[in-house]
């Protein structure tokens, strides 16, 4: 395994291999051809997605007449975690796993729709993004999960705080309803941003994390299982890693977080 990583730095990571998760894909698959029944999509998710959409609105209603302070206890307690976890169903619809590949459209108008109680609209430009993301894993100039020089420079020089992960749709959801400017800042629930990339151990660029925040983010805490097959649902990652992959010994030099510790397999 690698050593790990020192806060301090002055460049970033730079590697110049492809990314590990198509050839790891294509390798997997030809082993375990029947993990493509985990693909396709998720018929659960837009009934949740609907649900998570009514109460929201119902949350709206509720909280008119309470004093301020307890609409910011409510926004931190509960607006923060459910539109966070808005923002990662979008991110599940972004991969066409609420309506299935062959109906792209429906997929992308009930983006929208999930879109709705957090203000912003950011779906659309989001598909786009984080599909580059996919694609273009690290690549300088074209992930926008990729910091900025400036970015780079001041969390690790100035802030020392490990944060080196920050992405344009991220600055953009900060600034929308209130739940949200808590909920994807300093919120428990925000780790995974830090968790999913950041370079603890060299050589390392994605982690999974399987602790209990999983059941709030659409098991996006698998995070290596995703971008390997991004077209399992996440509802479905934990079958995937636990049925496929964690007794085959697929996933044994790569490193994870579980509950709060760093480890490696």
């Amino acid at each position: 395994m690698g050593n790990r990583v020192t806060l301090a730095r002055e460049d970033f990571e730079w590697v110049y291999t492809d990314q590990p998760h198509a050839d790891r894909r294509k390798e997997i698959l030809a082993k375990y051809p029947e993990i493509k029944s985990l693909m396709g999509p998720d018929p659960r998710l837009k009934w949740i997605v609907y649900t998570m959409v009514a109460v929201q609105f119902l949350a709206f209603y509720l909280v008119k007449d309470l004093p301020w302070k307890w609409v910011m206890f409510w926004t931190y307690v509960f607006g923060s975690c459910i539109n966070h976890s808005m923002t990662l169903a979008i991110h599940e619809i972004s991969h066409n796993t609420a309506f299935g590949n062959n109906r792209a459209k429906w997929n992308r108008w009930f983006a929208i729709f999930a879109n709705l109680p957090i203000g912003l609209p950011y779906s659309a430009s989001f598909k786009r993004y984080h599909l580059d993301h996919h694609r273009y894993l690290g690549g300088d100039g074209v992930d926008v999960d990729i910091p900025t020089d400036f970015e780079g420079w001041f969390f690790c020089t100035r802030l020392q705080w490990g944060v080196t992960r920050t992405g344009i749709e991220n600055h953009c959801n900060r600034i929308s309803t209130p739940g949200l400017p808590v909920g994807m800042g300093l919120h428990p629930i925000s780790g995974h941003f830090i968790a999913e990339h950041y370079m603890f151990l060299k050589g390392h660029e994605t982690y999974s994390y399987y602790g209990s925040l999983n059941l709030l983010t659409f098991n996006v805490g698998y995070h290596n299982e995703h971008h390997d097959f991004p077209s399992v649902p996440g509802r479905r990652l934990p079958m995937f890693t636990y049925l496929f992959l964690k007794k085959q010994q697929h996933y044994s030099q790569l490193s994870c977080f579980e509950m709060s510790n760093l480890c490696q397999n």
